[in-house]
């Protein structure tokens, strides 16, 4: 024993403790406290490990460094006990005498303070290395002894460390000491156990090996806190419903019995929400001193946790929650009850309406969560969160649901609007039947029209007709019909009407919060301008409607803006920009789960995938949206697979598959003259015609986009003219006519207003790049696109016609037998003929050719036809391929 001052220390307190068989290493840890800064400081509950850890570190230290450890204990709050036994830990680690510390008058009377003059003036001249740790310091609770305790700490000389274990966070400036690099953190999310330890730690204490998953749903469960790993694996009995015995015991013993009543009542009321605020725990408690509770639990760091960097929100840690839930339901249901209604209230009017309604129905109380879910679906409506409101309408039964005209309609809303529409059919029916006065009905009409026009049942309207069931007090349902007819109309290419329809709907709602459908008519007025011609307006509006979401969260108004902003990026040729949104997007379809963006953002996260030969991660996606759109029965979008399917099969010369997909899709390749009136005809037919020029039936080809040409005219819709014109133009081409070809390319180029094709048109129109370029090196094009539109699609043309002079191109060295067999090929022989025509054999066809290609830097034989072309390798004229 050492005498300090009259007081007898024992040695165990100045001593680290004895390691244990069972200590898992934590070598990482080790490191940390190691090559830490001036201060190390272990801040985390009870049961962390913060002990055991420094007892490993200590294990290694050399005999040439000292440590001076101190174990606090209750009575060590009194400022003279602590530092005369802190006086006492560094006199034993140094080996010197306590009077040279204090002094001779130490020998009858001491003060706190004089004791800390005395150990500042020692260690702020020490030029020994001396590391000092002090375990348990949340006993010594007093205010004025640790500003002492910081004051010894900022002045002790470089040489000396300090490493402090507690459970409530110290009466310290630790903003200062982070400022000036002096403090090393460790708290309990760096102190908690992995599952690979937790495996080990059930080897060593029970003697059998723990399964990975296993391991991992007891880190989950116990999120990594030591004490309750390893009480969850020394539990001998299998575990039922509710907390382990041993693990109850010991959080009662640690976290609970020393408590104070005021903050037991604090404890007891905020367990019940999974999260929870100052302001929620005042409304929960009813008086303002809560949030100086929720204060006095942080800093006693009593298994709370912040949940952000401001610390408005706070959870406990699962298993003490669970503990505490526990300890409420001995009160009796009703004030738990109690409890849960007043988190719903709170929540529902702070408009976080799933946890409102986790708590509503936590109640048993039917009427009340009709009532609140009444008040939380607006709040999902106005960002068209449909699938929650489902998710809730769904608990309450149907009686419960017809009883609310505002759960109602949002219920069959939401039924329409995520394509459930036998459900949402038979509950209109049924809502109908149940209505008792026209008030309740006036609703059920739109409705009605929406599901009609959303399910394709060929329902016939008109703009009055529309208008004229709007619902005066529910411009949130009127706006959201008139978007739906809108966008109707403008696949029937009806663009005026559909525009008057998008824009009364946006007047409707201006100045609300309905977001999603005001985003929902913006994307119908912005799809409106695009097929009018005004695609830079387009593109601008819906790169505004992007920058509006982005930061914002991740929710269906999100998915369809970054969607469209995708489609934007494609179609401006920025492939980066596309497919770093397309895999942001992608994931999070289900949020909106519209088949429009789900079609559009498919199509052109495949595209980029062509674009990079990734053919089969491209036939992946389309596969996948084929299956959605078939179970679905959407034909218009299914049509649109097709193309796209028919496309890619052509990109790799395999037009017998290309036939595949449109026999798959139930179309004959023969036109039907019958069924042209039918919205999905014209992207079927653009994929018949893609198959007709690959097969070189230029006349039907062109016979069959010149019918679909004179619709869009006399439709207004410029877009779509802009990629038939094209097409047109390449057929005009390979059939010999130069004139009419180049005539049609800038008809096309003008409906652009000179701007230049899309990457779309590019991808869509086969053989379009070449021959652009072919007519701007002939000075065909009378009116060229901006500069900055040619460094933009550099990589699709291969040139720049602004740049003086061009740069020559190098001719590829064929040989003669190689140019000979280029020559047949621009006649449209097959490698067949083309054997028996020089007198050699298929095989030695095939490899002459496949060589040529490689030369050329192309892949398919209408591709190598420009490309000599291009090089006045052949003549000039194109092809006349005959049908293979």
């Amino acid at each position: 024993m050492a005498q300090i001052v009259g007081m007898a220390v024992s040695s165990t307190k100045l001593s680290p403790p004895r390691s244990t068989p069972t200590l898992i290493p934590r070598i990482a840890l080790q490191a940390r406290v190691e090559r830490g800064g001036k201060l190390v400081l272990l801040l985390a509950p009870p049961g962390s490990g913060k002990t055991s850890l420094l007892t490993q570190w200590h294990g290694p230290v050399g005999p040439d460094r000292r440590v001076a450890w101190l174990l606090c204990e209750r009575r060590d709050h009194e400022p003279v006990h602590f530092f005369a036994c802190l006086a006492a830990s560094i006199d034993r680690a140094l080996d010197t005498s306590m009077m040279r510390f204090v002094g001779a008058s130490a020998r009858t009377q001491c003060s706190a303070e004089h004791i800390a003059d005395a150990l500042r003036d020692q260690l702020a001249s020490l030029d020994r290395s001396l590391v000092i740790v002090i375990d348990d310091l949340q006993w010594f609770d007093c205010a004025d002894g640790e500003r002492v305790l910081l004051s010894l700490i900022l002045h002790s000389s470089p040489s000396v460390r300090w490493i402090l274990a507690t459970r409530r966070v110290p009466r310290f400036d630790l903003q200062r000491l982070k400022l000036d690099d002096a403090l090393t953190l460790l708290d309990a999310a760096d102190l908690a156990f992995q599952p690979k330890q937790i495996c080990e730690l059930s080897l060593l204490l029970r003697g059998t090996p723990l399964s990975l998953q296993d391991a991992t749903e007891c880190a989950q469960r116990t999120e990594g806190w030591i004490a309750g790993v390893k009480l969850s694996l020394l539990e001998s009995a299998e575990r039922g419903d509710g907390l382990d015995h041993d693990i109850s015991a010991y959080l009662k013993a640690a976290a609970w019995q020393d408590v104070p009543d005021r903050l037991r009542d604090f404890l007891l009321a905020t367990c019940v929400p999974e999260r929870f605020c100052g302001e929620l725990a005042v409304a929960l408690l009813k008086e303002d001193a809560a949030t100086r509770c929720l204060d006095e639990l942080e800093q006693l760091q009593l298994f709370v946790r912040a949940l952000d960097g401001t610390h408005r929100w706070f959870r406990y840690h699962a298993l003490y929650r669970e503990f505490l839930l526990a300890q409420l339901k001995k009160l009796g249901p009703a004030r738990t009850a109690e409890l849960h209604r007043l988190c719903s209230e709170w929540f529902v009017e702070h408009e976080r309406p799933s946890e409102a309604l986790q708590h509503a129905f936590a109640t048993a109380d039917r009427q009340w969560s009709v009532q609140v879910l009444a008040r939380c679906v607006p709040v999902w409506l106005r960002t068209g969160e449909f699938p929650e409101v489902l998710q809730w309408s769904g608990r309450l039964t149907l009686t419960e649901i017809m009883s609310c005209p505002a759960i109602r309609d949002a219920h069959l809303m939401s039924l329409i609007f995520l394509r459930l529409f036998d459900r949402a059919r038979q509950q209109l029916r049924l809502a109908g039947q149940l209505a008792r006065d026209d008030s309740e009905r006036r609703a059920l009409p739109p409705l009605q029209l929406m599901l009609e026009i959303m399910t394709d049942a060929g329902v016939q309207f008109v703009v009055p007709d529309v208008e004229a069931l709007s619902v005066p007090d529910d411009p949130y349902l009127t706006t959201n019909l008139f978007n739906v007819a809108a966008y109707q109309l403008l696949v029937d290419k009806q663009f005026d009407a559909a525009r008057r329809l998008a824009l009364r709907g946006k007047e409707l709602l201006q100045g609300t919060q309905h977001i999603y459908a005001l985003a929902q008519a913006s994307v119908v007025l912005m799809l409106i301008d695009r097929a009018e011609g005004h695609a830079r307006e387009a593109a601008e509006s819906c790169m505004e409607l992007y920058a509006r979401t982005r930061g914002g969260r991740r929710n269906p108004i999100w998915v369809t803006a970054t969607t469209a902003a995708a489609s934007v990026h494609y179609h401006h040729n920025r492939l980066q920009q596309a497919e770093a949104l397309c895999t942001e997007v992608l994931p999070l379809l289900s949020m909106a789960p519209s088949l429009e963006n789900l079609t559009v953002a498919h199509v052109v996260a495949a595209r980029l995938k062509c674009a990079a030969a990734k053919y089969g991660d491209a036939l992946r996606l389309l596969d996948y949206l084929h299956s959605v759109l078939e179970s679905s029965s959407c034909q218009r979008l299914l049509a649109r697979v097709c193309f796209e399917k028919v496309r890619l099969w052509l990109l790799q010369e395999q037009p017998l598959r290309a036939l595949r997909v449109l026999a798959d899709c139930g179309q004959s390749f023969h036109v039907d003259a019958n069924n042209t009136a039918e919205p999905q005809w014209e992207e079927f037919a653009l994929s018949r015609v893609a198959i007709l020029i690959h097969r070189g039936l230029f006349d039907t080809a062109a016979s069959e986009l010149q019918r679909l040409c004179e619709r869009a005219e006399v439709a207004g819709d410029v877009y779509g003219r802009v990629r038939l014109e094209a097409a047109l133009a390449t057929c005009s081409w390979q059939a010999h006519e130069e004139d009419a070809a180049f005539g049609r390319m800038n008809r096309a180029l003008t409906l652009t207003g000179h701007r230049g094709f899309s990457r779309a048109v590019f991808d869509d129109v086969f053989g379009l790049p070449k021959m652009f370029a072919t007519a701007i090196k002939m000075s065909r094009v009378p009116n060229l696109p901006p500069a900055e539109y040619f460094k933009r699609f550099r990589d699709v043309l291969s040139f720049d016609p602004y740049e003086s002079p061009w740069p020559a191109e190098p001719s590829p060295l064929l040989t003669q037998r190689e140019l000979d067999l280029l020559k047949l090929v621009s006649l449209g022989l097959s490698n067949k003929d083309i054997s028996e025509r020089s007198n050699i054999t298929l095989l030695t066809t095939k490899w002459h050719l496949k060589n040529v290609f490689a030369k050329l830097g192309v892949s398919t034989r209408m591709e190598a036809v420009f490309r000599a072309q291009e090089l006045r390798l052949v003549d000039g004229r194109p092809p006349s391929l005959p049908a293979r």
